[in-house]
């Protein structure tokens, strides 16, 4: 039996069950090549993150964890409608199909379902199921399968640790490296959170490089980034804006490369390794 079922929105909410019998969610046929999440990676349209051991991380939730029984939870009332952040669809005795809830798939408008005898309903309002869920939870094998992290913060507390984004303490520190001349009064406060999350990835990698490696990359970034004005004296990158940041950051990451054909110069929009 399928069971949907939602959470209430407050802190500790309930868990309470809509209705039961129904399949809400097709299993998609795209599962069985899926990424371990990695910022720089970038999803193709048939691709999904995962995490497998789910339930052994601080992320699960007891939902998943505990042995599902549909006579657990209360029925929901009209007045819970108001309160719920997010959907799910216990189906096969297997799978849980997460729907993260907002206000846009609240729809309180006009409306009449198509039929041979319409009738115009104005006072009762819809919730949108998307066509695909925010995260899949596979009980037998615990993999939790998700598109976009910002979709299951709501979900599972905690997850979001895995979006790394770096402190302004940690942005101010980076930009006082050697290889950093700000100029045009660019600072920390005024890096943006896309860029901060750059850096945090940039921190680890640049940390890990040798000394010679430091060395190679100015001029890797030089080759790649004629716009981005290099001091041969002072061995420092001025950094004025966040294109600049940007431009640097990518450099850091070696999202630049040539292509053996043609010799034309891209810079790759996510990157994951392959050997």
């Amino acid at each position: 039996m399928n069971h949907l079922l939602a959470k209430k929105s407050r802190r500790n909410g309930q868990i309470v069950k809509l209705m039961s019998g129904e399949n809400i969610f097709e299993l998609p046929n795209d599962l069985d090549n899926p990424h371990v999440y990695d910022t720089n990676y970038k999803l193709e349209d048939d691709e999904w993150f995962a995490i497998t051991s789910f339930s052994e991380t601080d992320y699960s939730i007891d939902f998943i964890n505990n042995d599902f029984n549909s006579a657990e939870f209360n029925q929901i009332t009209n007045a819970d409608y108001s309160r719920l952040s997010y959907l799910c669809s216990y189906q096969s005795n297997r799978y849980y199909y997460f729907q993260k809830l907002s206000k846009s798939q609240t729809v309180n408008r006009k409306w009449f379902q198509i039929s041979n005898e319409p009738e115009l309903q104005t006072e009762n309002p819809i919730i949108i199921i998307k066509d695909f869920p925010d995260a899949i939870y596979d009980k037998t094998n615990d993999i939790l399968y998700f598109k976009k992290l910002t979709s299951i913060t709501t979900i599972f507390s905690g997850i979001g640790t895995l979006y790394r984004e770096a402190t302004e303490e940690d942005t101010a520190s980076f930009l006082e490296n050697d290889f950093i001349n700000l100029t045009d009064n660019y600072s920390a406060e005024r890096v943006q959170k896309a860029n901060r999350k750059r850096i945090a990835m940039a921190m680890d990698t640049f940390n890990n490089f040798s000394n010679a490696q430091k060395t190679s990359i100015y001029d890797y970034i030089k080759v790649y980034c004629e716009d981005l004005e290099f001091s041969e004296e002072d061995k420092c990158f001025d950094i004025g804006n966040e294109q600049n940041l940007k431009l640097l950051m990518f450099g850091i990451e070696q999202r630049y490369y040539t292509t053996p054909i043609g010799n034309e110069k891209r810079v790759a929009n996510s990157v994951t390794a392959i050997g």
